[in-house]
């Protein structure tokens, strides 16, 4: 099969948000020429322009390859996707969120990936308007939380164009064969609005295929833009544990490792990566000859923004020259990265220098730092431990000890290792 001919259906679900949404057509009109594609808009019921404009904008840029689906009430992501998949005419089913915005040469290496049996679905790179990482692949923690690996970093941020072992990418932008879509029941209608797309995942995981995201696509997404996106992640979260729990086990410390880097838990569970302490030397020996090198320090940081020190190196070097302000705002462009009490207390102290008041939101962070329930914290640390015992998840383990050791009261009591 010549994957450059299969007819691709872009199935984009919208409620409302009319200027998005015509931006996303617009870009795909301008960026999928001559593709072999059809575009099936999921009109969710939409109460703004989107419901007097959307049918004759559509055919003005896509002609007859563009197709509406009327929903009666807005029925969500879920039930959306599904009924855009059953009018589908392709073997390829693209789900795309309409706050989106394509680029060129976006859809070629997506058809290319699929073209491996082996793999069950394909997503972009995804950046933020401010050409920062909004997703590359989606992790689960130490403490079975899923996030997004390396958002916020620079788009040009090497890890993040590499290939992970994934287990989930998201909804936002997917690829995936329509055969497969239905094999797994499509999207769980269960879920509200979230979580779907990695109950997908999980699904065609189960089914021995692989996920990806190839960074050789790229797609702009303004991220979560529905009034009440978030309304309904815990119980969101709760059922997804429930059918998928076997599947979501931790690999945020299997992906960190496998780029070269350390994964750090601090006394309130938050995690963290940075690069190891010796490659922290070397790049702090590499900007200290023979005296600090502000110009090689950006360069490192720009190169690796997970050095840890060399934040706080050119900040103390900002304050030092009088410029507090400056240091005040690496630190808070950055304060994320590293969400830990040395970071607070830097913060509070440059806040302290440039405005004569500690910062109120840094000050919550650190007095939760301060406050934590260290012997609720070990309880759910020695659980996630027992879990990963019964894995054999050796690295794991040993960063559930490092845990105990430093934080649990009185040093807690460590049960057998692997």
């Amino acid at each position: 099969m010549s994957y450059g001919s299969t007819l691709v259906s872009i199935i984009i679900p919208v409620w409302n948000l009319w200027d998005m949404t015509s931006a996303c057509l617009q870009s795909l009109a301008e960026h999928t020429a001559g593709e072999h594609v059809e575009i099936i808009v999921v009109d969710n019921h939409s109460t703004d322009a989107t419901s007097s404009k959307l049918e004759n904008f559509g055919k003005s840029l896509f002609g007859t390859a563009f197709n509406v689906v009327h929903m009666s009430e807005n029925a969500g992501f879920a039930r959306g996707c599904n009924a855009g998949a059953a009018v589908a005419s392709g073997d390829l089913l693209f789900f795309l969120n309409n706050d989106t915005k394509v680029t060129p040469g976006w859809l070629p290496p997506l058809r290319e990936a699929m073209a491996d049996k082996r793999l069950g679905a394909v997503g972009p790179l995804l950046l933020y308007p401010d050409n920062t990482v909004q997703h590359c692949g989606i992790i689960v923690t130490p403490f079975r939380q899923v996030e997004h690996l390396y958002e916020h970093l620079p788009a040009q941020y090497i890890p993040a164009h590499k290939k992970h072992p994934l287990k989930a990418i998201t909804g936002a932008a997917l690829l995936l064969h329509k055969k497969d879509f239905h094999a797994c029941g499509g999207f769980c209608e269960a879920f509200v609005n979230g979580f779907e797309d990695i109950d997908l995942c999980c699904s065609l995981y189960r089914r021995g295929l692989a996920l990806r995201v190839e960074a050789r696509s790229v797609i702009y997404h303004h991220t979560s833009q529905t009034p009440g996106r978030f309304l309904h992640n815990k119980n969101n979260s709760m059922l997804l544990h429930q059918r998928q729990g076997n599947i979501l086990f931790p690999d945020q410390h299997v992906l960190a490792a496998q780029d070269g880097y350390e994964l750090h838990i601090g006394p309130t569970l938050l995690t963290w990566l940075s690069v190891p302490a010796e490659r922290q030397q070397e790049y702090t020996a590499a900007v200290n000859k023979p005296t600090f090198n502000v110009k090689v320090c950006h360069k490192l940081l720009e190169h690796e923004p997970l050095w840890r020190d060399g934040w706080f190196l050119l900040a103390n070097y900002l304050e030092k020259k009088g410029r507090a302000q400056e240091a005040l705002q690496v630190l808070m462009s950055h304060w994320w990265l590293f969400p830990e009490e040395r970071t607070y207390v830097a913060l509070q102290h440059l806040h302290t220098i440039v405005y004569g008041c500690p910062n109120t939101k840094v000050e919550t962070l650190l007095r939760g730092v301060h406050e934590a329930d260290l012997a609720a914290n070990a309880a759910v640390v020695h659980e996630a431990r027992s879990m990963a015992l019964d894995r054999r998840d050796v690295e794991l383990v040993r960063l559930y000890d490092t845990w105990l050791a430093r934080y649990a009261p009185e040093g807690g009591t460590t049960p057998p290792s692997c």
